[in-house]
């Protein structure tokens, strides 16, 4: 899978494994990736590459690497069959199924990495029925940083996403990175949230990034990663966060004014304009 510029995440050595947590059953899966900035070498291609520091014992470098480690924890929210754990396994595993099985809650790792040092994304997969009020709250409690799934031809749930948006910044206490992503981009015919309306509503009212994607496809599925970890500062062949200008906006239902809809207009340029240059750190 290319990235940008000659950068490529290549899947090595993955094991699945699970674990059982004190409130919940969840899944885990593992699956380790490599960011280079450069074609991979034979000895990567054969996993050589995969290990961070592999070779290294000393207690300086023991204290280097430790140094060196990041771990991130991104977690996906949304409606019942939005496609939030479809959006995932295009991502991690290059794969989709139109079959719908419904997750209780899964956590996925990627380990990337990049310029030496080594990027673990935990992605938790969470339930769209929201049963359990204790486990969503100790979802977002844990977590850096969310994706918050509609599908562009069911408007119930962008509602949803609106309320799930509420409930987080209502826990968190402070603006966290947040993607809101409108799924199934390839039912164009059966839309019900018009593009312009949400790009609107999220991009200057909430403040947050927006991207409509189509797991199915697996368009624009990387993009919503890339968006999220720039909102993090985090680089990995990623360019620079988009600062965007603040600036309130009318309640929903009252006509967006010329000078919006050209700022609207302007945000859009400079998101299309920076995400696909590629910088390593």
């Amino acid at each position: 899978m290319e990235l940008c510029g000659g950068c490529f995440i290549r899947l090595a050595d993955s094991q699945p494994y699970y674990r059982t947590a004190d409130m919940m059953k969840a899944r885990h899966f593992v699956r380790r990736f490599s960011l280079q900035p450069t074609p991979v070498t034979k000895e990567e291609e054969t996993g050589g590459g995969a290990a961070p520091s592999a070779g290294t014992s000393t207690e300086s470098s023991e204290r280097g690497d430790e140094d060196s480690k990041k771990r991130y924890r991104v977690v996906v929210m949304g409606a019942a069959k939005v496609g939030k754990t479809a959006i995932i396994n295009q991502f991690l595993y290059d794969s989709f199924s139109p079959k719908y099985t419904r997750t209780v809650e899964e956590m996925h790792h990627g380990e990337y990495e990049v310029s030496g040092m080594a990027l673990t994304l935990d992605i938790l997969d969470t339930s769209g029925s929201y049963e359990f009020p204790a486990m969503r709250e100790l979802s977002i409690n844990t977590a850096d940083a969310f994706i918050l799934v509609y599908a562009i031809n069911d408007a119930e749930s962008f509602d949803e996403v609106r309320n799930l948006r509420e409930v987080i910044l209502n826990t968190k206490k402070q603006p966290v990175p947040m993607v809101v992503v409108g799924n199934k981009n390839d039912l164009e015919d059966d839309r019900a949230v018009p593009t312009e309306t949400a790009e609107t509503i999220v991009l200057l009212s909430w403040e947050n990034g927006f991207l409509e994607a189509s797991a199915k496809d697996n368009l624009n599925v990387l993009k919503i990663f890339k968006e999220l970890l720039n909102q993090a500062k985090i680089r990995y062949a990623l360019s620079p966060a988009v600062k965007k200008r603040r600036q309130s906006m009318p309640n929903v239902g009252m006509q967006i004014t010329p000078s919006q809809l050209s700022h609207l207009q302007y945000l859009k340029q400079k998101h299309s304009g920076k995400r696909n240059s590629c910088v390593i750190s």
